[in-house]
């Protein structure tokens, strides 16, 4: 295995397993919520803030997963019966379309990091930046997986691996 192949699946599973991770906390804390409100009628004051944290960190590494198997703006009904050339031109434009997207995630992200640094959750005593990272982090991580599938894609056509 090349040390390219590594990193990737190395840094892949990472965001994969926090996801995973992270999902499996969701679904324990709106299951606790619950059982606290209608079996023991105490509900838990914080569970419903942590759950729409967690479900934020979950949505936007989900949509970096997403990107990171293309599986994302792909629309393969629609393209598959499209012309080749169409369709070319249409896989090119795709990537561009979605680094900009992660562009002004990471930009305007960090303007909302900024912009509520001093406030915190009533319940939870945490910062509302923890929410909002995960809008810059899934940025990021996207423009990283984007940059290797295209340097992967013009590597593969140079080595006449690439697909017509």
């Amino acid at each position: 295995m090349n040390k390219e192949y590594r990193m990737r699946k190395f840094f892949g599973n990472i965001v994969e397993w926090v996801a995973a991770t992270l999902l499996v906390a969701l679904a324990v804390v709106v299951f606790l919520q619950v059982f606290n409100r209608f079996v023991l009628k105490t509900p838990l004051a914080w569970s419903e803030e942590l759950a729409m944290l967690l479900f934020q960190w979950v949505s936007f590494l989900g949509a970096a997963i997403g990107v990171k198997q293309m599986r994302h703006f792909g629309i393969e009904l629609l393209v598959k019966k499209m012309s080749e050339k169409v369709r070319h031109k249409i896989e090119l434009f795709i990537p561009f379309f979605m680094g900009m997207v992660a562009f002004i995630m990471i930009t305007e992200g960090l303007k909302l990091i900024h912009f509520n640094r001093y406030r915190f959750y009533s319940t939870m005593n945490l910062s509302y930046v923890w929410p909002y990272l995960a809008i810059p982090v899934s940025g990021c991580l996207m423009i990283f997986y984007l940059v290797w599938h295209e340097v992967r894609r013009w590597t593969e056509k140079r080595e006449g691996r690439a697909n017509p």
